[in-house]
């Protein structure tokens, strides 16, 4: 009896202590502490005499709850492979902005613009788009960030344009559609390049936007980090797909 009461107990603590976290791990602390008040709720129905029905119903919740989530993230992440047979046949390759920091990417960032990097080592043909504007919190766009780190290595920049009015996955996509279309090539096959976890959702919002994407990921690490992330993009998925049921 008293285990259920430690164990909700803990996973309230630790979820509260994950959700405060400075890497976007909100959700992964509120799931802790969902299953946390799971049991607490169980303990207090068996506490106070409660029907037993009660108790089924708390734990099919919680194991419910559980499966959804596990799917949902073997999803995403079956979703973020990437595709260089296709990629390599592209006219022109994507890659979504993330954080910046002063005049340097952040490592996120950076693990995408490798990926990109090397799109146009292996696409002799097709140009890349660096899409990202400017957050509240940064000095200078993504994109122009983007754009300095790709030159400062060498990239062959005829190849690379800057997109710099996007805020999000969706403006990201049209907007550089529209910029490729503007240099007369065809828009509605792009190649996506964004951290694995993301690409399943990109190329979901691709889609609503008439585009048929392949796709590119740069690797996240540590996994725990990446399990985070995943996790996230589960209930960002939802939200994306609401959205576009409302279009």
């Amino acid at each position: 009896m008293r285990g259920r009461l430690w164990a909700g107990a803990a996973l309230l603590a630790v979820g509260l202590a994950v959700s405060l976290l400075p890497w976007d791990t909100l959700f992964s602390g509120l799931t802790l502490m969902g299953f946390g008040v799971l049991c607490l709720a169980d303990r207090f129905f068996e506490k106070h005499g409660w029907k037993r029905g009660w108790r089924r119903l708390t734990w099919g919740i919680g194991i419910a709850v559980f499966v959804l989530l596990a799917g949902g993230m073997t999803l995403v992440g079956l979703g973020g492979r990437s595709q260089w047979d296709a990629a390599r046949q592209s006219e022109y390759a994507v890659v979504l902005g993330a954080q910046i920091r002063g005049d340097d990417p952040s490592p996120t960032l950076a693990r995408r613009l490798e990926v990109g990097l090397q799109y146009l080592q292996e696409n002799a043909g097709g140009i890349l788009i660096v899409s990202g504007g400017q957050g509240p919190d940064e000095d200078r766009t993504e994109a122009s960030v983007m754009y300095d780190y790709l030159e400062a290595r060498g990239a062959d920049m005829t190849r690379v344009y800057r997109e710099e009015d996007s805020h999000n996955t969706r403006q990201n996509l049209e907007n550089s559609a529209a910029l490729a279309a503007s240099l007369g090539i065809d828009p509605s096959s792009p190649t996506i390049i964004s951290s694995e976890y993301h690409l399943c959702r990109a190329k979901y919002i691709a889609s609503t936007l008439g585009l048929t994407p392949s796709a590119l990921g740069s690797e996240t690490t540590p996994w725990l980090l990446k399990a985070n992330y995943l996790l996230r993009e589960v209930f960002a998925f939802v939200k994306a797909w609401a959205v576009a049921g409302r279009l």
